[in-house]
């Protein structure tokens, strides 16, 4: 199934390009995705209470599962992954274990740098899709 997520692109924190950067989640990436994601994820706030509900759902199937891992006494979170495309791009939409977002905000990795490829400043809307399980609560 094809779940179409939508909703406008905001700055993060920056802590994405250390976690996402660090070169044991490059390797874990490349192993269980077949790719080595641009250091960063790209935040994106859900303005559809609908699908923030589907995306919390989605949130407990399955997925591809990056294990968590410690690293010199520093804790980094499992990852539960689901592949997809933005304009023909491969994007993999992010659920962190432990993360300072709540539910309304989806972040995305991808091989390229996204904001830089399709031109993104803050505040655009922007849209991708998600191939997951049906994320409909009772239904898979």
């Amino acid at each position: 199934m094809q779940l179409e997520v939508r909703g406008r692109l905001f700055s993060g924190m920056g802590k994405g390009k250390y976690y996402i950067g660090h070169p044991e989640y490059q390797r874990r990436f490349e192993e269980c995705l077949g790719y080595r994601p641009f250091p960063g994820t790209l935040n994106i706030k859900l303005e559809e209470d609908a699908l923030i509900a589907k995306l919390k759902h989605l949130r407990t199937l399955g997925g591809v599962k990056v294990e968590s891992f410690v690293r010199e006494g520093e804790s980094f979170s499992s990852l539960n992954c689901f592949n997809g495309m933005m304009d023909g791009q491969r994007v993999t939409l992010l659920f962190i274990e432990v993360t300072f977002y709540n539910e309304s905000v989806a972040e995305l990795i991808s091989p390229a740098f996204l904001r830089e490829k399709f031109g993104l400043k803050d505040g655009n809307i922007v849209s991708f899709t998600i191939e997951a399980p049906d994320p409909t609560p009772g239904k898979r």
